[in-house]
């Protein structure tokens, strides 16, 4: 480990943002070192074949693939991607576990766009939490804009800005059929990381910053924090001397959400369900589900979920997690769907110690958070990560943004001497 000042930029985590800011680094000639604290790189992208077929149980789609690094990054590496979208391949909405009608009163699409309508006047100067938003509408549009914050975000909608929400980009979807956490692997290969090290302290009150891990002291001029934003806020590294208060008030303004995913393999019964449809369960009792049917036609289905209800459910063991979703499955396909039930594997994100959360969100009124840790701080610490990444938040692509702009800020300081 190094003990001196001769490394140009510290990197603290080897996800997306960590590896970018490394290969920013390299082209730029800085001297630099990456520790992960993981034992893999990709961070909150991972592909996972224990099943028998690659699932990913962090990010799945290349959002706003028109402008995401990810996509060029994958045509130069040479690995397929393909559009993709929740509802390509076919969607069945279940309440209280009878279907609804496509098209009908009460179904997605048109409650969604009628959600969307109410966001019309909404910026940072009169946010709202999307909770407020719809508090007097009519009640399925209330239930798509609670379902939309726990689906897509993560959260409960009582704690999500609409002007948050509504300023990412938008644009096409695409996917990767052998995995994103397979791309992002791929993507980091020949990257220098020290995995198993991890950061536990910046002290930046002398001429460039000590970071101390648990593997020793790393002495650089510049770091590059790309832990998640789970870790910053819970104290997992601390700052010598503190950060400044407007640092302080944006991590508070941030919080992160916790959609999880479980993979379900089943042998023998595909329960009427074509390849790659997606199932949606909303009950009164409890918050939906939604169910990623057969993908790329192999034997799992993914569960997705989120908010407080993934909370309570990644404090339980994965075989008993696996039978509660096991049992809400059978209210739509049947009982045979535990007859069938061969293995499980969770992506439990919000009881990760690596990352406390799935991705980052803004609270009410605090839309302009992310802006704030953008900046670095003494010229000595960069953020970089989604939560950081303006309309590109919660997003693999905005992660691996904000990486390269944080080296190259450095690059052009340390050249400026």
């Amino acid at each position: 480990m190094a003990q001196s000042a001769d490394v140009d930029v510290a990197i603290i985590g080897a996800g997306a943002a960590g590896l970018a800011a490394a290969k920013t680094a390299q082209a730029a000639g800085l001297s630099f070192v990456v520790i992960e604290a993981r034992d893999r790189i990709g961070g909150r992208t991972v592909t996972d074949s224990s099943l028998g077929t690659p699932f990913d149980g962090g990010a799945t789609f290349i959002h706003f693939a028109e402008k995401n690094p990810w996509t060029q990054i994958a045509t130069d590496l040479g690995i397929e991607t393909e559009a993709g979208s929740w509802r390509g391949l076919g969607y069945r909405e279940f309440r209280d576990g009878v279907p609804v009608p496509f098209g009908g009163p009460g179904a997605f699409g048109a409650s969604r766009n009628k959600l969307w309508e109410l966001t019309e006047d909404i910026d940072e100067t009169n946010d709202v939490s999307f909770a407020k938003l719809v508090e007097k509408a009519e009640p399925d549009v209330a239930a798509a804009g609670h379902s939309l914050t726990r689906g897509a975000v993560g959260e409960e909608p009582e704690r999500v800005s609409v002007a948050d929400y509504t300023r990412l980009y938008d644009g096409s979807n695409r996917v990767v059929p052998t995995g994103y956490g397979t791309l992002v692997a791929r993507y980091g290969q020949g990257i220098p990381v020290r995995l198993g090290v991890k950061a536990t302290a910046l002290d930046w009150s002398g001429p460039g910053v000590t970071v101390s891990t648990s593997a020793g002291d790393i002495k650089a001029r510049t770091v590059v924090l790309t832990v998640p934003l789970g870790v910053l806020k819970a104290g997992g590294i601390a700052f010598k001397p503190g950060l400044p208060g407007d640092y302080k008030t944006a991590l508070d303004g941030l919080g992160m959400g916790a959609l999880s995913k479980m993979a379900l393999r089943f042998e023998g019964n595909r329960f009427g369900a074509t390849p790659s449809m997606f199932y949606s369960e909303l009950r009164s009792a409890q918050p939906g589900v939604s169910y990623e049917m057969w993908p790329r036609d192999k034997d799992i289905i993914v569960c997705w979920y989120g908010a407080d209800y993934a909370r309570d459910i990644n404090k339980l063991s994965e075989d008993a997690a696996a039978q509660h979703f096991i049992g809400r499955l059978s209210r739509l396909v049947g009982e045979d769907a535990g007859k069938a039930f061969r293995g499980a594997k969770r992506f439990g994100w919000s009881e990760d110690p690596f990352a406390l959360g799935s991705y980052s969100y803004a609270k009410p009124g605090q839309a302009r958070a992310r802006d704030v840790l953008r900046r670095p701080v003494a010229e000595k610490l960069w953020f970089a990560g989604e939560a950081m990444a303006g309309k590109a938040s919660m997003t693999v692509g905005g992660a691996h943004q904000t990486g390269e702009q944080a080296v190259r800020s450095i690059a052009a300081k340390l050249k400026g001497r």
